[in-house]
C-alpha cells in the first residue's frame, strides 16, 4: 500500500525553509534551489508543489499569517471581550516581544517589500493584509464609545499604518516593545471615552 502523504506538512517543510534562508541572507537568496537544499527535498518536488517561485512567496506569506493569527487569538481570548481590549490585544499582537513574533515581523516586513518592488510603476492597488486589519480595527472602534471628535474611519487608517512601523522599531531596537505597548496605551486612551477611556 503506497505511503500517504501529508501535503500541507510537505509544504509547511518548503516554506519554513524560505523563512530560514530569508532570515539568514535575505529573500533574493530563497531560490527553489536553495529551499530544495534547506528543506531536504529535490528541486522537483519544490516546482511540483509551487509551480513558481511567486506562487511560494504567497504560501509562505499565509504560512506565517496563519502563525500570527494563531497568536492573536490567543491575546484576544484573555481580555474581558469590551472593544478597547480587543482592539489593544489585536495592535500589541504586531509588536515582536519573542523569537516567533520577531520572526514574523521580519518576513512581514521583507515579504511586503517584495510585493512593493514586483508592483511598482505597475499600477497595481495592493488590497490585503493592510485593508483586512483597517477593517478589523474600524470594527472594534465602531462599537465605542469614542471621545468627542473622534473619526473612527481616519483613525482606522492611522492605526494601521502605525503598526508596522512600531513593530521595524522594536525590531531595530529603536525602541522597546514595553515602549511599543505604551505608545499603543496611550492612543487608544486618547480614542475612547469612559468606561474604556481615562
Amino acid at each position: 500500500m503506497p505511503k500517504k502523504v501529508d501535503h500541507d506538512a510537505r509544504r509547511r517543510q518548503m516554506t519554513d525553509a524560505v523563512c530560514r534562508i530569508t532570515l539568514r541572507s535575505g529573500l533574493g537568496s530563497a531560490t527553489f534551489r536553495a529551499v530544495a537544499a534547506e528543506a531536504g527535498v529535490s528541486v522537483r518536488l519544490v516546482q511540483h508543489y509551487f509551480g513558481t517561485k511567486q506562487r511560494l512567496l504567497e504560501y509562505t506569506q499565509r504560512h506565517v499569517g496563519e502563525r500570527s493569527t494563531a497568536r492573536l487569538m490567543g491575546w484576544i481570548e484573555a481580555t474581558d471581550g469590551s472593544p478597547r481590549a480587543v482592539l489593544e490585544a489585536f495592535l500589541k499582537s504586531f509588536i515582536p516581544t519573542d523569537e516567533e513574533s520577531r520572526v514574523a515581523g521580519l518576513m512581514y516586513l521583507a515579504l511586503y517589500t517584495e510585493g512593493v518592488m514586483a508592483n511598482a510603476g505597475k499600477g497595481t492597488v495592493r488590497r490585503t493584509e493592510s485593508q483586512m486589519m483597517e477593517s478589523a480595527v474600524l470594527e472594534q472602534l465602531n462599537r465605542g464609545p469614542l471621545s468627542s471628535g473622534v473619526d473612527p474611519q481616519a483613525e482606522a487608517l492611522l492605526l494601521t499604518a502605525l503598526m508596522p512601523g512600531l513593530g521595524q522599531y522594536v525590531m531595530n531596537e529603536t525602541m522597546t516593545a514595553d515602549s511599543a505597548f505604551a505608545t499603543i496605551d496611550y492612543h487608544l486612551n486618547r480614542l475612547f471615552a469612559a468606561p474604556y477611556g481615562p
